[in-house]
């Protein structure tokens, strides 16, 4: 068996023009481009690979960025300032913060300070708990609440199988408050049966083996075997670890390809649709400041 990949660029292809024409609606509307803000302490190889795409796709989309760059030395008192400076101010529709942070920072701390108006990536407590309080994909739909970018890139790749999700066993490895858990959270909106794993789980083979569905994003290269898999898993790798050829994905894509009816390669696969995914949360965010701006 080789796996049919799931390529996010595909479908991120597929929504950019609509992403367009939203964002000219809002620039003639106001006289100026949706505006993201991007805050990056530091940063690795990987989040330098992320941010570049981030900002190439924010170009073609006709949303424009900026980046506010600190040092990896920064304290946490100039991050929360510069933070809610962005806030306060009136041009920025969106504030993402760059991530994996340096691991003296208090994130939670970090990502509290973030303009819950402003949060296109849904991660605020204020944001988060509506997505999380909410039942099934309709209920968000309909309430405009945000799904975390990586998870609803996720979620859009498994729908592009055509698969019925429901009652489908689905094991996520990983339980970051970004990919981990809001992804449980979405597969049980779609009534799978959700097991939710990390890397100190005891015999992780053997929550993988009963898996119909697969989401890794623990953190770690190559961290999941293909001899771990059951036939036919579905099979979406949200990690991405090193830069240029040597970028790699938390699963050992050459061995699972072998196993799983649907795999997402690393780069080209949930890369490209998360990116896709902000673009839309910022340009969402630019019509609701723009509807109230011009009822005010």
């Amino acid at each position: 068996m080789i796996a049919k990949l799931l390529k996010g660029k595909k479908v991120a292809d597929r929504l950019k023009p609509g992403i367009q024409q939203r964002a000219a609606v809002v620039t003639e509307s106001r006289g100026s481009p949706p505006l993201l803000a991007v805050l990056a302490v530091g940063g690795d190889a990987a989040s330098q690979v992320y941010l570049r795409s981030k900002l190439q796709a924010c170009k073609e989309a006709g949303v424009e960025a900026t980046v506010e760059s600190l040092p990896e030395s920064a304290s946490e008192p100039e991050i929360l300032t510069l933070l809610r400076k962005l806030g306060a101010d009136p041009t920025v529709d969106g504030i993402l913060v760059e991530r994996p942070l340096p691991s003296k920072l208090d994130a939670l701390r970090i990502t509290e300070a973030v303009c819950a108006e402003k949060d296109v990536e849904g991660v605020t407590t204020a944001n988060y708990g509506r997505f999380c309080s909410a039942k099934t994909l309709a209920d968000m739909r309909a309430a405009g609440i945000l799904i975390p970018c990586t998870a609803d890139a996720i979620l859009q790749l498994l729908l592009e199988t055509g698969v019925d999700v429901q009652g489908l066993e689905a094991v996520v490895v990983g339980r970051s408050n970004i990919v981990g858990r809001p992804t449980a959270h979405l597969l049980s909106c779609l009534n799978a049966t959700v097991t939710l794993c990390h890397s100190r789980t005891r015999d992780l083979p053997r929550h993988l083996k009963g898996a119909d569905i697969v989401v890794a994003a623990v953190g770690e290269p190559h961290f999941i075997q293909g001899g771990w898999l059951k036939p036919g898993a579905i099979v979406l790798d949200a990690g991405i670890h090193g830069a240029g050829p040597d970028i790699r994905g938390d699963v050992d894509f050459e061995a699972a390809s072998r196993v799983a009816s649907y795999i997402t390669p690393v780069p080209g696969g949930v890369g490209p649709l998360t990116v896709i995914c902000l673009l839309d949360h910022v340009v969402l965010s630019a019509e609701r400041r723009t509807r109230q701006s011009l009822a005010s």
